[in-house]
C-alpha cells in the first residue's frame, strides 16, 4: 500500500514538473517575442497644418494606423478636427506657428520673439486650450524663434506645467528647441524627415523610403508630412508595407524615449543629416 502511494506521488510530481517545464518554456518564448518586438525599429509619422481645411483633414484622418495629427489653434475646424481625431484612436499634437526668418504670414497664437514673457505664454495658453485631447506640441515654421533661448525656455515651462510633449520640427539647424525642451525636463524628440517639401508623388515615395532607412539605421526615425492630396495617395499605398519591413508605426509620444535614450551620449547636431532633410526656405510656408 505504501508503495502504490510512492508511487503516485512520484508520477503526480513528474507531471507537475513537467507543467512547471512547459510553463517556464512558454514564458521564455512570449518573453522573446516581447523583446524581439521590442527591439524592432519604429516610425512616427506626424500630419502638420490641420485645421484650416475640412477636407484636408477628413482625408488625412482616413489614414489607417498609429498616425499623430499636429493641428493649427484657433482655425476654422481645429477643433472638430482634434476631436474626430481622438475619436478614431489618433494621437493629437497643437501645431504651433511661430516667427519665420522670412517673416512669413502666421496664423493664430503665433510666437514672435519680441513678445513678452506674458504675451508668449497667454499665447501658447490660448493654443492648447483651442485643441482638445493635445498630448504634445511642435512648431509651424519657427526658423527665427526656435534659434532663440530665451522664448523656447518659456514654451518648455508651459509644457512642463501641462505635461506635455515637444518635437522640435527643425526648420533650421540652428534651433536650440530641442535641447532647452531637454534642458528643462520635457520629454522631447526631433524631426528626422520631411516627406513632402515637393509635392510631386515620386518625390513623397523617395523620402517615405529615406524615413524607413533612417528608422532601421537609428532604430526610429519621425516624419513630418501634410495633408496634400498626393501625399496622402502616397501614404495610403505605402503605410500598408511598413509592418511587412519589420518596422513599427507608432505615436510621436513612443517615439521620445527611444530618442532620449539613443542621444543621450551623442551630440544633437551630429544626427542632423542635410540629404534627408531639405530646407528650401522655411521648408514648410
Amino acid at each position: 500500500m505504501i508503495e502504490n502511494k510512492k508511487s503516485v506521488l512520484a508520477v503526480a510530481l513528474k507531471k507537475s514538473q513537467t507543467k512547471q517545464l512547459f510553463a517556464c518554456i512558454v514564458l521564455l518564448l512570449n518573453f522573446g517575442s516581447l523583446q524581439a518586438e521590442s527591439l524592432k525599429p519604429s516610425i512616427s509619422l506626424i500630419i502638420d497644418d490641420l485645421g484650416n481645411h475640412s477636407e484636408h483633414g477628413l482625408n488625412a484622418l482616413s489614414l489607417d494606423g498609429a498616425i499623430t495629427f499636429a493641428i493649427l489653434p484657433n482655425t476654422p475646424f481645429s477643433t472638430i478636427l482634434a476631436e474626430l481625431a481622438h475619436e478614431k484612436g489618433k494621437q493629437v499634437m497643437v501645431h504651433l506657428p511661430m516667427e519665420s526668418e522670412h517673416h512669413d504670414k502666421l496664423g493664430p497664437n503665433a510666437l514672435r520673439a519680441n513678445m513678452s514673457e506674458q504675451e508668449l505664454k497667454q499665447q501658447i495658453n490660448s493654443a492648447l486650450m483651442a485643441v482638445p485631447y493635445a498630448v504634445g506640441l511642435n512648431n509651424h515654421m519657427g526658423s527665427l524663434l526656435t534659434k532663440h533661448a530665451q522664448p523656447m525656455k518659456w514654451l518648455m515651462q508651459v509644457l512642463a506645467e501641462n505635461k506635455l510633449f515637444f518635437i522640435d520640427s527643425r526648420t533650421t539647424t540652428e534651433t536650440v528647441a530641442l535641447k532647452t525642451a531637454r534642458n528643462m525636463g520635457v520629454k522631447a524628440a526631433r524631426r528626422n524627415v520631411f516627406l513632402d517639401n515637393e509635392k510631386q508623388e515620386d518625390y513623397i515615395r523617395g523620402q517615405f523610403r529615406q524615413l524607413l532607412l533612417s528608422a532601421k539605421i537609428n532604430g526610429h526615425a519621425v516624419g513630418i508630412a501634410h495633408p496634400h492630396p498626393e501625399t496622402i495617395r502616397v501614404l495610403k499605398m505605402l503605410l500598408p508595407e511598413v509592418e511587412k519591413q519589420g518596422i513599427k508605426l507608432v505615436f510621436a509620444s513612443s517615439i521620445i524615449d527611444h530618442q532620449q535614450q539613443k542621444m543621450s551620449n551623442t551630440q544633437e547636431n551630429s544626427l542632423w543629416v542635410e540629404s534627408l532633410s531639405p530646407s528650401r526656405r522655411d521648408v514648410k510656408n
